[in-house]
């Protein structure tokens, strides 16, 4: 069994709900496994996270804490802004394999899959084997965009690591900026907010 992640999408949104059913279904028959799943859609200002499933139970809570709540939530975050933002070429437009191969982050792949006007979903699945997804989505005239779980989960770690490097980089230059600029200033300010402080302190104790 391959674990990975998956992406439906599709023009019209009754046939993503179409094929979230379908994707129960086959996990009930065990044609495959149905760890979560969401249905997202997406318009000019972003991604929205609609319904979904987590081995039985609803998307909202459970997803917490695992790859696919992650995922979501960089689609939705500030990175995701920022990732998708090179994506606006696509915008009512089918995404094709060939030009999503053209991009090196597996997560920019997944948010051009996802162009806006669309309805999509994002699945971790165990498949068997490949041709249950590919058949079910062909035939509701959808696209398939598959990587591997692992691949993806070290992506999300990596994007995780590089927002916490920006911050830090973040505080150092405007850290830098206040000694070249308002050295003199923030000295005063710092004064003053203590003062402030210790005012309040004493009618507090009055």
């Amino acid at each position: 069994m391959q674990d990975n992640v998956v992406v439906l999408t599709f023009a019209e949104e009754s046939k993503a709900y179409q094929a979230l059913s379908e994707l129960k279904a086959a996990a009930t028959q065990t044609r495959l496994k149905l760890v979560n799943a969401v249905v997202i859609d997406r318009d000019a200002g972003g991604f929205r996270a609609r319904d979904g499933f987590s081995d039985g139970a609803p998307a909202d809570g459970p997803l917490v804490g695992t790859l696919l709540g992650s995922l979501i939530g960089i689609f939705g975050g500030p990175l995701g802004v920022l990732l998708g933002g090179a994506s606006g070429a696509l915008v009512g437009t089918v995404v094709s394999g060939g030009r999503l191969e053209d991009r090196t982050s597996l997560i920019d792949q997944m948010l051009s899959a996802v162009p806006p006007g669309a309805t999509a979903v994002v699945a971790t699945v165990g498949e068997f084997a490949e041709e249950v997804i590919d058949g079910l989505v062909a035939s509701l005239d959808g696209v398939v965009l598959r990587r591997p779980a692992a691949a993806v989960m070290a992506e999300v770690d990596a994007l995780r690591d590089a927002e916490e490097a920006a911050a830090k980089e973040a505080r150092r230059v405007l850290r830098e900026k206040r000694k070249d600029e308002w050295s003199a200033k923030y000295e005063s300010w710092k004064d003053e907010i203590q003062d402030q402080w210790t005012a309040l302190k004493q009618k507090l104790k009055g």
